[in-house]
């Protein structure tokens, strides 16, 4: 396995990491009553678009 591959798996492996705690967090919020449902579903939506444009831009 080159060196870039293993770089990408990694990659991918901490943005499901950060995508799983921030959808987590985001429910927590929701559950405790400090965000609303439409706060809740715009997160939810904003986290997966992050994920799909980081995937295939690649990171920062």
């Amino acid at each position: 396995m080159t060196y870039e591959t293993r770089n990408a798996q990694e990659q991918k492996k901490r943005l499901l990491a950060e995508q799983l705690w921030l959808h987590y967090y985001n429910q927590v919020l929701f559950d405790k009553g400090l965000i609303s449902e439409q706060e809740r579903n715009s997160m939810t939506i904003r986290i997966n678009h992050r994920g799909q444009s980081l995937s295939i831009s690649g990171p920062p």
